[in-house]
């Protein structure tokens, strides 16, 4: 931020100064690294992901929580995709009906590949 001096200059300020390091507070950024990589490894449960980075739910209402939102949204996309192509082609109601069939399909794929995942051994023994 600038202001105007009171001689007609222009004074560069600060807007968030940092504050000074107190004696006791001087800690080098290694340390600080090594108590926060710490700290969040007390803080996250072990195996609390499936690895690819998406939260995997752990309960049973997380899992049909997630599994009716991957169908409805298979379901809307296909729709929203059917009814814009109907729009701008002026076909009355036939890509909406064949991107709504293939919005369920995708949806129907999506959650049996989900359901598939929540059946797996938890040791990640893929071949049941």
């Amino acid at each position: 931020m600038v202001r105007a001096g009171r001689d007609g200059g222009r004074v560069a300020r600060r807007a968030f100064a940092p504050e000074p390091m107190s004696e006791g507070n001087s800690q080098k950024p290694d340390e600080f690294a090594d108590r926060l990589r710490a700290l969040r490894d007390q803080v996250k449960p072990a195996g609390s992901g499936d690895g690819g980075g998406r939260a995997v739910p752990q309960t049973a209402a997380g899992w049909v929580f997630r599994l009716s939102i991957e169908l409805a949204v298979g379901l809307l996309v296909g729709g929203v995709i059917g009814w814009g192509l109907d729009r701008l082609l002026g076909t009355s109601p036939a890509m909406l009906i064949v991107f709504f069939l293939l919005g369920a399909v995708a949806g129907i794929y999506t959650v049996i590949k989900s359901a598939m995942a929540l059946n797996r051994d938890p040791d990640g023994d893929k071949n049941r």
